[in-house]
């Protein structure tokens, strides 16, 4: 957690080898962070942010997560015969999500402070 962050290679690599999340690279413009049970977030960007503002971004898109919202926009009849979760599986998994989020956004958060 000493290192700085210094482009946005590294910041994907940073998350990729949290242990907890994962990073696709989707564009120019936005990545996706996904957390163990599936749940992801997207980090939009310019391409002329700097990099702490990409880190600030990606810590907004983390923390903004809400497994209610996401169950909410999820749960329908065609989702349920696809992956065959009851209700309260899948709130469970889309909270333990939240919780990884905001743990790997705090851990952003005490290396932001590193600039």
């Amino acid at each position: 957690m000493e290192q700085k962050i210094t482009c946005l290679q590294d910041l994907l690599d940073w998350i990729n080898n949290s242990d907890v999340c994962t990073v696709t690279e989707t564009g120019d413009d936005y990545f996706i962070v996904e957390a163990p049970n599936n749940a992801d977030v997207y980090v939009h960007y310019e391409a002329d942010d700097e990099i702490d503002d990409i880190v600030k971004k990606t810590m907004e898109s983390l923390y903004d997560f809400d497994a209610d919202e996401r169950f909410e926009e999820l749960w329908e009849p065609g989702f349920v015969s696809q992956n065959h979760f009851r209700p309260s599986q899948f709130i469970k998994m889309l909270q333990k999500d939240e919780e990884t989020f905001r743990g790997l956004a705090g851990e952003l958060r005490e290396l932001d402070t590193e600039y």
